[in-house]
């Protein structure tokens, strides 16, 4: 694996536990925000980002080629293999 992956991932978790932490503080100005302008809305936001990529998936697959409608694990096996190279 490449080490510039593995920082940003650890780094992006890092992130995450700290928007996470800021959120949850209601001493915070980021957290006052979070509770009164994101939280009675996340869980539409969540349903519509699952829906959204499902449509997005599907649109694939209905304008993929019947031919490559069962490859999408060879592809990704393929582009893999690209890269380490």
């Amino acid at each position: 694996m490449d080490g510039l992956f593995l920082a940003l991932m650890a780094a992006l978790v890092v992130a995450g536990m700290i928007i996470h932490r800021k959120a949850r503080d209601p001493e915070d100005p980021f957290g006052r925000w979070f509770q009164s302008r994101v939280q009675s809305r996340l869980p539409g936001l969540v349903t519509g980002f699952f829906l959204v990529t499902f449509l997005v998936w599907a649109a694939i697959y209905v304008t993929a080629p019947e031919e490559d409608r069962g490859n999408l694990t060879k592809t990704f096996k393929g582009w893999f293999d690209t890269k380490e190279r």
